[in-house]
């Protein structure tokens, strides 16, 4: 299994990549654009475009998010401007024409948009203890074709660990190529989270197959009780 070097980001040091811009069109689409607008990330632009001209990719774009259940012919050509032009670009969108994005989510119903969206911003926007940047996100969904995002929950890590396992159980893992783990707490959490805890989820990305590229964070959300854990995972692959 490959892994990459963990990274600590120091307090005060937080250089969050540029811009990241999340693009709906079509029917249905303002809702969840203000939904993601709800979370108040930073660098994070939200747009409901109406055709193409209404969203130019510009330099300091870094990754643009498609989302649309109709109107695809619109989205897929936002999404070819993005694409050529070097942004990571993600697609959330019926009838993708997959040559116009870097990934497309798969089995991902319209009202789980929102949550979908969260699972690949909020790593890459808010502190970590074990950092995980917008360069990690590239290594698991750049070309990768397809993705999907889970999410489970638990008292304990443990607990968060052995509720994804079983979420995976559908999974062809023979068919995915890259994964990354996001760990979330309360900082008040009581117990502290210790490495003893973190062996959970060594053992389960031990299990995985060696050619699956691994990455993983560890994370606060003070929106949490204080006695949870959320753990996320972000899967893609070709076959996926």
């Amino acid at each position: 299994m490959n892994t990459n070097d963990l990274k600590s980001r120091e307090a005060g040091a937080d250089t969050i990549p540029v811009s990241f811009k999340v693009i709906g069109t079509g029917s249905g689409a303002a809702d969840i654009i203000e939904k993601v607008e709800s979370f108040g990330y930073d660098c994070v632009g939200c747009v409901v475009a109406e055709s193409p001209a209404d969203c130019i990719p510009a330099d300091e774009d870094k990754m643009a998010i498609i989302v649309a259940r109709d109107n695809e012919d619109v989205a897929n050509e936002i999404a070819k401007n993005y694409h050529d032009a070097d942004v990571l670009t993600i697609g959330l969108v019926y009838g993708a024409d997959f040559s116009c994005y870097d990934s497309v989510a798969t089995d991902a119903r319209r009202e789980d948009f929102p949550e979908i969206i969260k699972s690949l911003l909020q790593p890459i926007v808010t502190q970590g203890y074990i950092c995980y940047d917008f360069n990690d996100l590239c290594t698991i969904l750049h070309n990768s074709r397809f993705f999907k995002t889970l999410t489970t929950a638990g008292k304990s890590v443990e607990d968060a660990v052995v509720n994804m396992q079983k979420n995976m159980e559908n999974v062809v893992v023979q068919n995915m190529e890259s994964l990354s783990a996001h760990l979330y707490f309360n900082r008040e959490r009581q117990p502290a989270i210790t490495m003893n805890d973190m062996s959970h989820l060594s053992n389960m990305l031990s299990e995985l197959p060696k050619s699956v590229n691994a990455i993983w964070s560890v994370n606060t959300d003070d929106t949490l009780p204080d006695d949870m854990i959320r753990f996320t995972t972000i899967l893609s692959g070709k076959g996926l």
